[in-house]
């Protein structure tokens, strides 16, 4: 490994000094933002082993800083997981982090629509009480978003081709929804097929919401959040779709599974790749 890491001396992890301490300190200080990072990394380096907390700087440097494209993408994922759990602290750290990271308010909040088919009003509940007051106020970005290679807006990726003149689903839109599916991941989901048997007018509107709610941001935001989610939710069909779709939509295999080490890292320990062995080792597999 590296042997320095944002003032931590990782060559040696059994000891850890004051001026290791004060010189990470300050580097996560130094953008001025939220106090959560400053907090939680003081924690760690005043109470665990030097060991685990150099050990963690280690691993994070995997997923996010200081790559800028890494830093995005798990931030991203961020604002789904913390409006899952309704940690508000986490939502407000990452609406100011993502701003600094390139992204307008507009597209953290395609991010946060997204994530409200999965959170509800709850999550929505949640982000109001963590930005809410300060959103009117929320200034541009300061640079352009380090969005990854062939990663790029396409809202129409998303469209099945419903017929929104009217709720009832109709035979051509049971035809066009699963053809989409047949044409991006290869089947049809036993979910939407469930649906479509037993409430094929929720199934409607509920997937015209999915089809509307990116449009500015790159279209594979939409299965990059879906993969952290179905990792946090442990639902094995859930996260092979988002795999899938993944790469239909060009994410990278390397992207695909930062996606999920960072969910095992971050959310769900070892115990966590449980659930990605099962729903998508074959696809990995054999992906070139």
């Amino acid at each position: 490994m590296s042997n320095q890491s944002e003032g931590l001396d990782l060559s040696s992890l059994d000891t850890v000094t004051d001026e290791e301490k004060n010189t990470h300190l300050m580097h996560v200080w130094s953008w001025r933002g939220p106090l959560y990072d400053l907090y939680v990394n003081s924690l760690m380096l005043d109470y665990a082993d030097p060991a685990f907390n150099k050990l963690h700087r280690a691993a994070a440097d995997q997923f996010g800083r200081p790559d800028p494209v890494n830093i995005l993408l798990l931030g991203t994922q961020n604002v789904a997981s913390y409006m899952m759990l309704g940690w508000e602290t986490g939502i407000f750290n990452q609406f100011n982090l993502q701003r600094r990271n390139g992204l307008s308010r507009e597209e953290i909040m395609e991010l946060v629509m997204f994530t409200q088919l999965y959170a509800g009003m709850r999550g929505l509940g949640h982000v109001y009480r963590a930005v809410g007051d300060f959103l009117p106020a929320f200034g541009p970005p300061p640079k352009a978003p380090a969005f990854a290679p062939g990663w790029a807006p396409d809202p129409d990726a998303f469209k099945s081709g419903l017929d929104l003149s009217t709720r009832e689903m109709t035979g051509a839109d049971r035809e066009n929804l699963a053809g989409w599916y047949e044409r991006t991941i290869g089947y049809l989901p036993n979910s939407i097929a469930f649906g479509m048997k037993y409430h094929p007018e929720f199934v409607k509107v509920n997937r015209a919401k999915w089809e509307v709610a990116i449009k500015t941001l790159p279209k594979q935001f939409a299965p990059h959040l879906m993969i952290r989610l179905n990792m946090m939710s442990g639902n094995a069909q859930g996260l092979r779709e988002a795999v899938l779709l993944s790469k239909s939509w060009g994410i990278s295999r390397l992207h695909v599974v930062k996606s999920i080490t960072s969910s095992a890292f971050y959310f769900t320990a070892f115990e966590g790749l449980y659930v990605a062995e099962r729903a998508v080792d074959d696809i990995l597999e054999a992906w070139a």
